[in-house]
């Protein structure tokens, strides 16, 4: 199976995410600098993610995107299909 750049990116943003301590959020700035994915374009993939239900975000400041849920229960499937 070959994805494509946005089923890689969100994959890639989403298992970073499992690496942040709970309940804090990270930021599209910083979570494109640990990643590597282009930050307007991680911003249009987490966008995704959130209306999906798989991310939650917080505006203002100490804002940002946290998991809806713990990362064991959300499947790759999920992902795949929030962006694709």
């Amino acid at each position: 199976m070959i994805l494509s750049q946005t089923a890689e990116y969100a994959l890639r943003a989403m298992a970073w995410l499992t690496t942040a301590p709970p309940g804090q959020p990270m930021r599209v700035k910083d979570l494109s600098i640990a990643t590597g994915i282009p930050s307007h374009y991680l911003s249009k993939v987490m966008r995704r993610l959130v209306l999906a239900g798989l991310l939650t975000s917080q505006k203002g400041q100490g804002g940002g995107f946290l998991l809806s849920k713990k990362p064991v229960e959300i499947p790759f499937i999920d992902i795949l299909t929030a962006v694709d």
